[in-house]
């Protein structure tokens, strides 16, 4: 098995835990999970912002930064690079955002952290995941938009906004390797 559909599994058997995990101890998919759609002017307010947030990272990152996108066209087959946009893009956001938006979010919030930790705490341990970007400006953006995603979250009560934004966050990522 390689590399890309041991991702793709264990991307799938974490959805499959976390589900677990929130029937176990009861939780709400709607109230404590926030799988709830966004309201259309919450989603268009929101990746109207995130796309103002993407272009001023993109503009420091460009300043400040000397690493290249690496290509997967030399590297990939054509179903591989299929196979990885679909667990960048559709897949690790849905884990992840279920994990740190959804279940860590949940709780944290009702604990004595509240709001602020809710938000906070999933951004640190959501960027220390994405340890692979050692780059440390690349690092801080993860933080940041971790941070966004937290806001979009607690703002609209829906965590499918923050899989959204997040889905379009790696979806550029995505493009950007397959250019």
């Amino acid at each position: 098995m390689n590399g890309t559909t041991l991702n793709i599994v264990m991307t799938i058997l974490s959805i499959g835990l976390i589900i677990f995990v929130a029937k176990k101890k009861r939780l709400s998919y709607k109230y404590d999970l926030g799988l709830v759609l966004p309201n259309w002017k919450n989603l268009i307010f929101w990746i109207a912002l995130f796309l103002l947030l993407i272009a001023i990272e993109d503009f420091f990152f460009n300043q400040f930064s000397d690493s290249i996108t690496e290509s997967w066209k030399e590297k990939y087959t054509t179903p591989q690079m299929l196979l990885r946009g679909i667990g960048i893009v559709i897949l690790a956001p849905i884990s992840e955002e279920l994990m740190f938006r959804g279940l860590l979010f949940w709780r944290i919030k009702n604990s004595r952290l509240k709001t602020i930790g809710s938000i906070l705490i999933p951004a640190i341990l959501f960027s220390a995941i994405h340890i692979q970007y050692s780059e440390l400006l690349t690092l801080g953006i993860i933080f940041i938009d971790g941070l966004f995603y937290g806001l979009a979250r607690h703002f609209s009560k829906s965590v499918i906004l923050a899989i959204i934004l997040h889905s379009l966050s790696n979806l550029g990522a995505v493009i950007e390797r397959l250019l």
